[in-house]
C-alpha cells in the first residue's frame, strides 16, 4: 500500500533467519517496512541485517502451554490444576483466560489444543477468553501489567 517492495534476496534472508513461527516472521517484515517508511530508504539485505539484528541474534526459547500455565498460576498464587478445573470463580476464570490469551500469542497450538489443555474447553471458549483479555488490556492497567509481567517472565 505504501509502494514499498522487498526484493527476493531480502525475503530469502528473512526466511532463512527467522524460522520459529509465522508471527515472528510477520513482525520482522512489519519492522522492516516501518523502518523503510520512516527513514525513506530501500529495503536491502544490509538494512534487514541492521533492523532485525536483535530479533535474529536472540536465542528463541520454545514456550508451550504448560509453561504458560505454570507462569500464570505462579503469578496469581494458584495451582496449575485449578486453571483446568470446572470452577467459574471470577479470579480463576480470568487467570484461565489470560493463559488462553498468552497461549494464542506465544505458541502455534490450535484453539482446540489450547482448550483441551485448559480443562477440555471448546475452541469457542478459547476465542472468547482471548478476545476478553485483549479487550481488557486496553482499559485495565492492572491486567495489562499482569499480562506483561507474565509474558516477560516467559520470554526472558
Amino acid at each position: 500500500n505504501d509502494g514499498l517492495e522487498i526484493t527476493p534476496e531480502v525475503t530469502a534472508y528473512i526466511a532463512d533467519q527467522i524460522t520459529s513461527n509465522i508471527r515472528e516472521l510477520e513482525g520482522a517484515v512489519l519492522r522492516l517496512l516501518a523502518y523503510s517508511s520512516l527513514f525513506r530508504c530501500d529495503i536491502t539485505t544490509d538494512v534487514a541485517k541492521q533492523v532485525l539484528n536483535n530479533t535474529i541474534n536472540r536465542p528463541q526459547r520454545d514456550i508451550d502451554i504448560l509453561d504458560i500455565q505454570k507462569a500464570v498460576a505462579n503469578h496469581f498464587g494458584l495451582s496449575i490444576d485449578i486453571l483446568s478445573a470446572k470452577t467459574r470463580r471470577k479470579e480463576i476464570a480470568l487467570a484461565r483466560q489470560i493463559a488462553m490469551y498468552l497461549s494464542r500469542k506465544l505458541t502455534d497450538d490450535s484453539l482446540k489444543e489450547i482448550g483441551r489443555r485448559l480443562g477440555g474447553r471448546d475452541h469457542s471458549t478459547v476465542i472468547h477468553g482471548h478476545e476478553k483479555v485483549a479487550s481488557l488490556i486496553n482499559s485495565d492497567n492492572k491486567l495489562r501489567s499482569d499480562v506483561l509481567a507474565i509474558r516477560n517472565n516467559l520470554t526472558n
